[in-house]
């Protein structure tokens, strides 16, 4: 054989194996990062486990029969909670302990001890009980205004009883609202799976801080990858008013408002706002000039555009707390300071 064909096979035969060593080297690679992913969730999954609790209520109801004897039926619920401090604050659905007589939390080793509700506030779907132990694990509540559409995300709870169970997605879009599922609504979509007895578990990010608590999901006939978390912050200022007064205290304008339909935006050359079509009879509002038929543009000076956001930001002001409404009237725009008053 030619030396030059022996050249020939062997450059051929070298860069085979360099080749399928660069196949398997690759395939190496690739399984390290899988397993690099993996060990991230895994570190998760072990750091928020033990803040998980089972939430059992119970509440007794009088049934109605025919023949006047009223029996008692006992209707049990099942959720998930969040610990939040070290000394028994716990952090739910408000819909998971409605109307209960009694509410028992079952801990992570299993430890089951009744709890008191210190309150709750169904606009929001968000309640705070409390059990009395201590040296608790609590969660780290992380910043839900950091949030980025696209970021993996892990939701956490006890779905169908199954204790400490882990789904993972992503964040697939922030700000939902128009759900229909609290008064005030500014969710977080994730995709990872939120089923029956999720609510009250919490949503977190790969650094094992709680970005939200899970609330509903979307479908009646199972999980169908569309799933709504309440921001954390959000919570956080739930939390602190219930732990204070017991309630949620909330700025009050006094006016029903619709958004702006495109057509009458284009009538009144403004490209968007909220539109106020009655005023409340001696409301904050009404004391402050405002008139139906109002067009609010502006917030503080912050567009007022989502009809839902517009609601819950006058909500997150105190009562007796001033705000600058920026008002188209006619041809005139004008700001107004209104003094809220209490919801």
């Amino acid at each position: 054989m030619p030396k030059s064909n022996i050249l020939l096979i062997y450059s051929i035969l070298l860069l085979s194996a360099a080749s399928l060593y660069a196949i398997q080297n690759t395939q190496s690679t690739d399984i390290d990062a899988a397993k690099s992913i993996s060990r991230v969730f895994e570190k998760v999954a072990e750091t928020i486990s033990p803040s998980l609790v089972t939430i059992q209520s119970k509440q007794e109801v009088l049934v109605r029969r025919r023949n006047g004897v009223r029996p008692r039926d006992i209707n049990l619920g099942l959720g998930s909670g969040l610990i939040i401090s070290d000394n028994g604050y716990i952090v739910t659905n408000a819909h998971v302990i409605e109307q209960a007589d009694e509410i028992a939390v079952s801990l992570s080793n299993g430890e089951t001890i009744n709890a008191e509700i210190i309150g709750t506030d169904p606009k929001t779907d968000i309640a705070l009980i409390k059990i009395e132990q201590k040296d608790l694990v609590a969660a780290n509540l992380g910043d839900s205004d950091q949030v980025r559409v696209g970021q993996f995300v892990i939701a956490a709870g006890n779905p169908f009883g199954l204790s400490a169970s882990i789904t993972s997605g992503i964040v697939s879009a922030k700000g939902r609202s128009n759900v229909g599922i609290a008064d005030y609504e500014d969710f977080i979509q994730t995709d990872a799976s939120i089923n029956q007895g999720n609510s009250g578990g919490p949503l977190v990010n790969l650094d094992a801080e709680v970005i939200g608590i899970n609330t509903a999901m979307l479908g009646r006939n199972g999980n169908i990858g569309i799933g709504f978390a309440i921001p954390i912050n959000l919570v956080k200022d739930i939390v602190s008013d219930l732990i204070d007064d017991g309630e949620v205290t909330r700025g009050f304008l006094g006016v029903r408002i619709n958004e702006v339909t495109e057509e009458y935006a284009s009538q009144m050359n403004v490209e968007f706002g909220i539109f106020v079509s009655n005023v409340n009879k001696d409301s904050p509002a009404m004391l402050s000039g405002i008139k139906a038929g109002d067009i609010i543009t502006h917030l503080n000076g912050n567009p007022a555009i989502e009809l839902a956001k517009f609601r819950l930001e006058i909500a997150g002001f105190r009562p007796s707390e001033e705000v600058v409404l920026t008002i188209v009237r006619g041809d005139q725009t004008i700001e107004i300071t209104v003094k809220l008053g209490s919801l």
